[in-house]
């Protein structure tokens, strides 16, 4: 007889945990793609984004109910399978410390370059001969999703660039940091005892599932920043704010960029006069603020997170 005032969780053991989890993932892919698909069927009387009157409003209806269902509210019923509150496990219920916050302002502005220099070194990335056509498909993948972002990129209007940060911005920051900090991170470090190595695990997982292989190093090196917000915020709100503030920063740089009819994609950081000072001395503030968050939170954080 199941009793049903105990969290669904409780006795189970790790990997049961961790089975459900996939499970709830992988669940809301395929019920909330299927909505996503009859939503914009319904609207536009086809499946196809390219095929749509207007792509750019079919990608971005299809986005939030996927991103949502995806990752959102698997990571919700996760929490509440923990201890049957939707927003305490996951250290929702937390207001991280202001000095996080405000040095999380800082880092936003100054980690842009450093961004922009990984993802170029990532993008020049060739693999050897035997793996041309493992290279290829890698391609072809990447060349997808630009396709995608470009179409919802490409009108130069203030409607496009508020649209874009609701979807580009807000939605991933905030379900993404829910399902892969709030679940993935919390339950390996809490369950698992595994501090560090769940923040870097997480931040693999969570750059590996865009498949986007040549913006991989990026993307994995913010991951491991965004673990180390959370676990030193004890909040979900700041890995929550820091990675809004950086889709946001790069859409109104690409915005800014394509009204003076600059394409971001054709310019390479190294190629900005100024990129090697910029990007030491950012890398310098970036060093001196992570250190500076890794010694404050010391003094206000308490062992209840362990």
């Amino acid at each position: 007889r199941m009793d049903f005032s105990r969290p669904f969780f409780a006795g189970k053991s790790n990997i049961v945990q961790l089975i459900f989890l996939l499970l709830f993932v992988l669940a809301g892919m395929i019920i909330f793609s299927a909505l996503a698909t009859l939503v914009c069927s319904a609207i536009y009387d086809t499946t196809t984004w390219s095929k749509a009157a207007n792509p750019a409003a079919f990608l971005r209806i299809t986005q939030t109910i996927t991103s949502i269902g995806s990752f959102l509210l698997p990571a919700l019923l996760f929490s509440f399978c923990q201890d049957k509150k939707w927003f305490h496990f996951n250290a929702c219920d937390r207001q991280p410390h202001y000095l996080l916050v405000n040095v999380t302002l800082v880092l936003s502005i100054v980690l842009l370059p450093i961004v922009a220099a990984l993802a170029g070194w990532n993008e020049s990335m060739v693999l050897p001969e035997k793996l041309s056509g493992i290279e290829k498909w890698m391609r072809s993948m990447e060349d997808t999703v630009a396709q995608m972002q470009y179409v919802m990129t490409f009108q130069h209007t203030y409607g496009t660039l508020i649209a874009n940060m609701l979807v580009l911005a807000l939605l991933p920051a905030v379900c993404e940091e829910f399902i892969f900090q709030g679940a993935l991170q919390r339950f390996l470090h809490k369950n698992c005892h595994m501090t560090h190595a769940a923040i870097w695990i997480t931040a693999f997982v969570f750059s590996t599932i865009h498949m986007e292989f040549y913006g991989f190093l990026p993307r994995f090196l913010l991951g491991v920043y965004l673990g180390y917000l959370y676990y030193w915020s004890r909040s979900l709100w700041l890995p929550i704010l820091a990675h809004f503030l950086h889709n946001a920063l790069s859409l109104l740089v690409d915005f800014t960029f394509a009204g003076r009819g600059i394409l971001i994609d054709q310019v390479r950081f190294t190629d900005i006069r100024g990129a090697v000072p910029m990007l030491l001395t950012c890398s310098l503030v970036t060093a001196m603020s992570l250190v500076f968050m890794w010694k404050v939170q010391k003094d206000f954080n308490t062992p209840e997170w362990d």
